[in-house]
């Protein structure tokens, strides 16, 4: 199921959500070619009840969108529309068709669980993102040659891309285990402890990157910072990562003897972070 989501959403991105179409919308230019697509491909009903005009998934069969949403600079927020929806949908309250926030679940959903689903977008967001930015770092590494030699073989160059390698590993693992529910919803706990690793993945991808580029990565005409500015945008945007370790250590503090995977994911990251 995840690789035939990822597979037909992913080139429906690749098709739909080019750089160019990025930057139009950035620039002002209107969305609704784009918006309109991703409606009519129905993927923004996969979490909605099958008896509600949906396909009725978990949460944990849409990471692979939502995921695809970061590795393409999707300019639309289409992870927390897909994610009010059907909020929206098992609540029994009617569904916006036009791009729609967080903000619009509040009357079902308390800020705290708003808070803890965005974070749990951002951080998937940000698996996407950090793997867009490492495959163009590998790729420019092997193409841009000094002192006769393409750059990749620099051991300085390597060190940097396996660090960046390590971390857009470790974002794409949080972000699987904060999106392992059954239900629509995920563990508020799991949700902070993805955010702390994919908020300091976002950093040093982010970082590495340019540092890979050089000049060429700052420069608007160049597609890195597309993907790079999203990185610390979805860091920050559900709370900053020491308000995510903070959440996380007091959750692992009072149940660190939990024995259930989410007491196991929060010990593991204790022991990593604290």
């Amino acid at each position: 199921m995840h690789n035939e989501l990822e597979a037909a959403f992913g080139q429906l991105l690749a098709d739909n959500c080019t750089p160019d179409v990025v930057r139009a919308i950035e620039r002002g230019g209107s969305p609704d070619a784009l918006w309109s697509t991703l409606i009519e491909s129905g993927f923004a009903d996969a979490l909605v009840p099958e008896a509600q005009g949906g396909a009725g998934l978990r949460l944990a069969d849409v990471l692979p969108l939502v995921q695809a949403c970061g590795f393409h600079a999707v300019p639309l927020p289409f992870a927390q529309t897909m994610a009010a929806r059907a909020v929206l949908a098992h609540a029994g309250s009617a569904r916006p068709s036009g791009p729609i926030t967080l903000d619009a679940t509040a009357a079902h959903m308390s800020a705290e669980e708003r808070l803890a689903l965005n974070a749990a977008l951002c951080a998937a967001q940000i698996a996407g993102g950090t793997a867009r930015v490492l495959e163009m770092s590998l790729e420019y590494s092997t193409q841009r040659v000094q002192f006769g030699k393409p750059v990749s073989s620099f051991q300085a160059v390597q060190h940097q891309l396996s660090v960046m390698a390590e971390q857009s590993c470790a974002a794409r693992m949080a972000a699987q285990l904060c999106f392992a529910s059954e239900s629509h919803l995920p563990d508020a706990r799991l949700a902070a402890m993805a955010m702390v690793v994919a908020g300091e993945a976002a950093e040093v991808v982010a970082s590495g990157g340019h540092a890979i580029h050089g000049a060429i990565g700052i420069s608007a005409e160049f597609d890195l910072q597309l993907y790079t500015r999203r990185l610390r945008e979805w860091r920050v945007e559900a709370g900053s990562p020491t308000y995510w370790s903070r959440r996380a250590g007091c959750a692992w503090w009072d149940a660190p003897q939990s024995g259930d995977a989410v007491g196991f994911a929060l010990d593991s990251l204790a022991v990593a972070r604290f």
